[in-house]
Parts: structure tokens; C-alpha cells; sequence
């Protein structure tokens, strides 16, 4: 009997069991997540490749298409300089263009009619009213295809028909831009539409300091989303990318900004 005593006072001294979970001991790291990655495998994203589109006019387009993975992601439409002048969408940058795709965004390089493989007359594209067709061929290509946010970026004159779908767009139940990006604008960009009448989302505005005075207009329509970018030896539209090959890395901080 003096032995099972001296066990249970034993037991009673000995200390609870130890939570084998100590709170203080780091976790293991979260992996980020990788927005190149797929995250549907339900769903099967549409192939890469050269595409044409067709718009309500009956103009065929053609296009470079470098589709997310994942399904929902935002989308965006490149959309060039002049077409009159020669201009198509060779005049964006490809290393830019995987820098895009990189941060997980479809990105759809257009031909605006008149331009490249696209049909069309080139004078369309940003006089009257036939340009915001070709940026709505995209935004309905971008939809149907299961992607998210419409994000818009034009070059020198590619503003024209970026403004005029942004206004024209809600009132045909449209997808809507949730941002543009206007590289170099000017007066051009109002042929059609007067800035008063854009919708206040999040813009960015990249100008050389020759071409400022439109930009710098614009700031007093700043809802307060809007960032201006000035550079100093910049060129006009795409060509600042080798004038000034900082704009790169600032267009991709403001849409990545954007970005989940």
C-alpha cells in the first residue's frame, strides 16, 4: 500500500503535459502566390498567340494575345499611335509587354483598324465615333474569355478612342475601365470627348516636359487618383520607352498598384 501512495503523490507532483504547439516557435513561411499560376483547374485559359476580333461594325482587327492563367484576372488593351501616320502595335515594346503578363495580367496588343494586319480606314480609328469599336471588340473579347478588370493604356493618339469607350461604355452596359494610362496625351485625345466627361478612375498620365501642357491641364480634373508623370528628355507616346526607359518601370508600379 506504501508504495501505491508514494506513486500517486508522484503523479500529483508531476507537471501537466506540454502542448506539443508552442505559439512562440515560427510557423512556416506562406509561399506568395504566383499570379502566372493556374488557379482554376476547372477552367482552361484561352491559347497565346496572334487573334483577330471582329467589331460591330464589321471591321476585323488583328491582335497579339497573352492570356493569364487565371481565371479573373484583370485585363488589358494596348492601343497604339496613329495609324495614318504608320504606326501599329509593333510599336510596344515586348520586354513591357511581358512585364505585364508577368504581373498576371491578360494583356491583348491590338492593330487599330487601318493599322497592321487590321482592316479598316485608318482616319476612323480616332475621327467620329468607329474607334471605341476596336477597344470594345477587346474589353468583349477579354470578358467572354473569363477575365476581371478592364485597364486601358494609350499611346499618343490611342487616347482618342480610350476616352471615347471609357464615356460610351456604361450607358451600353459594357464592360467598364476601372483605369486608363495615357502616354502623352493631348488635344487630340478630346477629337470626340472632353476629359470633363471621363470617369474619375485611377489614371496615369506620362509626358516629356516638351509635350507637359496638355497633362499639365489635366490636373485640375484630379479626383485624386490620378498620377503625373513628367520626364524631362521623355519622347512622344511608345518612343519614350527608349527616351525614357524609366517610364516602364513607373506604368508597371501604377498597374501593379492596382492589383489585389
Amino acid at each position: 500500500m506504501w508504495i501505491l501512495s508514494i506513486l500517486a503523490a508522484c503523479e500529483a507532483d508531476a507537471p501537466p503535459p506540454q502542448d506539443e504547439s508552442d505559439p512562440t516557435e515560427p510557423t512556416e513561411p506562406t509561399e506568395p502566390t504566383d499570379p502566372t499560376e493556374p488557379t482554376d483547374p476547372t477552367w482552361t485559359p484561352p491559347e497565346a498567340g496572334v487573334i483577330t476580333l471582329d467589331t460591330r461594325d464589321g471591321v476585323q482587327l488583328e491582335a497579339d494575345y497573352r492570356p493569364s492563367p487565371s481565371r479573373g484576372a484583370p485585363g488589358i488593351v494596348l492601343l497604339h499611335e496613329n495609324p495614318v501616320s504608320g504606326f501599329d502595335r509593333t510599336a510596344w515594346p515586348t520586354a513591357f509587354i511581358d512585364e505585364l503578363a508577368a504581373l498576371g495580367l491578360s494583356v491583348l496588343v491590338v492593330d487599330r483598324r487601318g493599322a497592321g494586319g487590321s482592316e479598316g480606314e485608318p482616319i476612323d480609328a480616332f475621327v467620329g465615333p468607329l474607334g471605341r469599336n476596336d477597344v470594345e471588340a477587346c474589353a468583349l473579347r477579354l470578358e467572354a474569355d473569363g477575365y476581371g478588370s478592364l485597364l486601358l493604356l494609350g499611346a499618343s493618339n490611342g487616347t482618342t478612342p480610350m476616352v471615347d469607350y471609357a464615356v460610351w461604355a456604361p450607358g451600353e452596359g459594357l464592360p467598364e475601365p476601372v483605369a486608363l494610362g495615357y502616354m502623352t496625351g493631348g488635344t487630340y485625345t478630346e477629337t470626340q470627348t472632353p476629359m470633363t466627361e471621363v470617369p474619375p478612375v485611377p489614371a496615369v498620365f506620362t509626358y516629356s516636359t516638351a509635350e507637359a501642357a496638355w497633362s499639365v491641364q489635366q490636373q485640375a480634373l484630379d479626383p485624386g487618383s490620378w498620377v503625373f508623370l513628367e520626364y524631362a528628355n521623355g519622347g512622344h507616346g511608345t518612343v519614350m520607352f527608349t527616351a525614357a526607359p524609366e517610364v516602364e518601370a513607373d506604368l508597371l508600379a501604377f498597374y501593379e498598384g492596382l492589383l489585389p
